[in-house]
């Protein structure tokens, strides 16, 4: 007697079962692909410089900044597009014809970029998701090297990077370390900026 009320049972959850299969499960909300940011505002996260004669260091403050690069306080690109369905990012002047775009991967929130001339991903800010934010690092580098002997040259190079300066980064080049500036003249100076966008 039971197994008649236990077929109807399985006979109805399989009905049932069948109804769900046929219906159309709410759409989930599509990511947005495409962020358009603009600048805001910057940020010095860290300034060094070893000085010679053996490379004395000191952290000036900002204003030191001035006497090298006098419009670090605006990025080079005024906008930057982000594409995460192509993987592209686009930094844009708006002011020159130095737009550049990359193809970039990202890491946890770190973006990387490959740049034509190397072969390992150059590291260039951080993508937030949640605040629709992008933060532009770039790091501007100053050595110069004064001349040992009569036959030698100044050196001086100067440059702006993306990601960061450490030591290891800078020293090994032209200096393997400070206790190789034994003149006076000899100077590394580095400082680490932190450019902030938002999506407009």
């Amino acid at each position: 007697m039971k197994y008649p009320f236990y077929a109807a049972m399985i006979g109805l959850s399989l009905i049932s079962c069948g109804n769900n299969d046929s219906t159309i499960d709410d759409p989930k909300p599509i990511d947005k692909e495409m962020y358009q940011f603009e600048f805001k505002s910057y940020a010095v996260k860290g300034t060094t410089l070893y000085t010679g004669s053996f490379g004395s260091k000191s952290n000036p403050d900002e204003s030191y900044l001035n006497k090298y690069w006098s419009t670090y306080q605006e990025p080079a690109w005024k906008k930057i597009s982000l594409d995460l369905t192509n993987k592209t990012i686009k930094l844009i002047s708006e002011t020159s014809s130095t737009d550049f775009t990359y193809s970039f991967t990202i890491v946890n929130d770190s973006v990387l970029i490959k740049e034509n001339n190397t072969n390992k991903p150059t590291y260039i800010g951080d993508f937030n998701k949640n605040t629709s934010s992008f933060t532009l690092k770039r790091t501007y580098r100053y050595v110069k090297r004064v001349p040992r002997t009569d036959g030698e040259g100044l050196l001086i190079t100067k440059s702006a990077h993306f990601g960061t300066t450490q030591y290891e980064n800078i020293f090994g080049n032209i200096f393997t370390n400070p206790s190789e500036m034994v003149k006076s003249g000899d100077q590394v100076l580095w400082t680490n900026i932190e450019y902030y966008y938002k999506k407009f």
